[in-house]
């Protein structure tokens, strides 16, 4: 027995030597070996990009697009000579081109768009229904010097247009965005362009906003602070009818508020001054609010207020002064607002809380739009003789019904353009979307169509028969010498009509048709199905 092992040890050990060369382990008699793994000849961006995504997820998507946009001005520029050489294009047309080719070339070149060298995408679920999201629009270190990179902001920054937000908000989007600098890009460009209409009409921009608003065109571009925010609150509380060409539709009560970050007071200034015309404008001055609402004097069945304010450095533009007050009540922490909520929390868990815009989206927001497209479609087949709520119900499944929620913080970093998410939907689904929403979309638009025409059709078809059966009265009535008011019976007609496996024309959309007598027209029990 030790002499059988001990001889199965030495057979063991010499597989070993004979498996090892140079001290790299060879693949063992009848293992396949591996490919060899490939190294790019080109560079990428590949490394750069996917070592901030998030590997091992439902989605991940690389696109590498140094080879499409490296040197494009030239390529633009190349396909200009191209357009120049078509036969028969008249000098003017040329010179036309050659200015416009101008124009896109210097564009791409300022832009920074060159500068892009790869797009990323990846999605991981990090709990059940819960997706965390990234996206990235990269360029290498030191570039990204174009407005492209600088117009949505520049440095990441405290997100504290959070902090305005109510606990009843369903949508808020914040972004910076750098008025000025697209107004200088717009101005270099124009006066390169070598087109005099285009320079003739930017010059006079300036000028007519100053005579329709009587502000200094460039003291209201240096008043904006850079920072535009959309807020929309929906009040479960109160649940009030809108009306719509459809009918009326139930949804919460709505909240609008604009906000705009300022650097002064110019533009709350001018509102001010033409406010102060009316007499019914009720205003509010204390030192960190100045405020003016205009009531409506109609009663409606939401609070519509208009008012606008300024305080801490915002301008608002609201729906309520209620609305306003809530807010800042919110920022001064006297009330607790959206970041204290369980959904806040719960989307924005491992989200940056700096950068350049942030987007949120609850999902009673996507909810009460679901609910307003149900209603609305619900209504519509009600008022249409050629559909049904069934229809309406089936036409709306064909979108996506689950009501979508989110929320993500972009940011511009030294490696590009970052955006990164929480939400319930996958980056899987938003790339496919359109895949999917076109034929929805396209069905959407032509089965509503093929139901009117239908009925249409349907509706042509009955009034032909009713003038079959009117005339077929008449000559019956002819030949046997009835008058006005006699009875006819559909035996009576027979001889006088092209009969259908012997039997009188029916109504296309099964209708019941009365013959009537004598000097009167026949009729159909479907509304619309008569003759004229």
């Amino acid at each position: 027995m030790k002499k059988n092992l001990f001889f199965i040890c030495t057979l063991a050990f010499a597989a070993l030597l004979f498996s090892v060369e140079n001290g790299k382990t060879q693949p063992a008699p009848g293992a396949e070996s591996k490919s060899p793994a490939f190294v790019s000849v080109e560079k990428t961006s590949f490394n750069e990009v996917t070592s901030q995504l998030d590997a091992g997820g439902n989605f991940y998507l690389y696109l590498g697009t140094a080879q499409w946009l490296d040197g494009l001005s030239t390529k633009v520029a190349a396909w200009r000579q191209a357009f120049e050489s078509m036969p028969d294009i008249k000098d003017e047309d040329r010179t036309n081109v050659d200015k416009a080719f101008g124009v896109i070339t210097n564009l791409i070149k300022e832009s920074g768009v060159e500068d892009v060298s790869g797009v990323g995408l990846s999605s991981i679920e990090i709990e059940k229904g819960l997706y965390r999201n990234k996206a990235l629009l990269h360029h290498y270190p030191g570039k990204g010097d174009g407005f492209l990179w600088k117009f949505m902001g520049k440095e990441p920054h405290a997100l504290t247009g959070l902090d305005l937000l109510p606990s009843n908000t369903a949508l808020a989007i914040f972004s910076d965005m750098d008025v000025p600098l697209l107004w200088s890009v717009a101005k270099d460009e124009v006066a390169k362009s070598d087109f005099p209409q285009a320079q003739a009409m930017l010059q006079k921009l300036p000028e007519q906003f100053e005579q329709k608003t009587q502000v200094k065109w460039d003291q209201f571009l240096n008043s904006l602070g850079g920072e535009f925010g959309l807020v929309l609150t929906l009040d479960e509380s109160n649940i009030v009818p809108i009306p719509l060409p459809s009918g009326l539709i139930q949804i919460p009560e709505p909240g609008l508020l604009i906000v705009v970050k300022v650097n002064d007071d110019t533009i709350f200034n001018r509102i001010d001054a033409e406010l102060k015309k009316n007499p019914m404008v009720i205003s509010v001055d204390k030192a960190d609010l100045k405020m003016r609402t205009m009531p409506v004097p109609i009663p409606m069945a939401i609070n519509l207020r208009p008012t606008t304010a300024s305080s801490g450095g915002y301008l608002f533009i609201a729906s309520s002064d209620a609305l306003v007050e809530e807010a800042l009540a919110v920022k001064s922490g006297q009330k607790t607002g959206l970041k204290s909520t369980d959904e806040f929390k719960r989307l924005s868990q491992n989200i940056p809380d700096r950068g350049n815009q942030f987007t949120f989206m609850s999902e009673r927001f996507g909810q009460t739009m679901f609910q307003i497209q149900m209603q609305a479609m619900n209504a519509s087949a009600k008022r249409s003789s050629g559909s049904s709520p069934a229809q309406a119900q089936w036409m709306q499944s064909l979108f996506h019904q689950r009501a979508v929620f989110s929320y993500s913080v972009g940011m511009n970093t030294a490696d590009g353009c970052l955006t990164v998410g929480n939400g319930n939907q996958s980056a899987a689904a938003l790339v496919l979307l359109p895949a999917i929403a076109v034929p929805g979309m396209l069905a959407a638009i032509a089965i509503p169509n093929f139901v009117k025409a239908r009925a249409t059709s349907q509706q042509n078809a009955c009034i032909n028969n009713l003038r079959q059966i009117d005339a077929a009265k008449n000559e019956w009535a002819l030949e046997a010498n009835k008058k006005s008011g006699d009875p006819c019976t559909e035996d009576d007609i027979k001889p006088y009509i092209r009969l259908i496996n012997g039997q009188l024309p029916k109504c296309p959309a099964g209708g019941t048709y009365t013959i009537g007598a004598i000097g009167e027209q026949p009729t159909c029990s479907i509304s619309g199905h008569k003759l004229p």
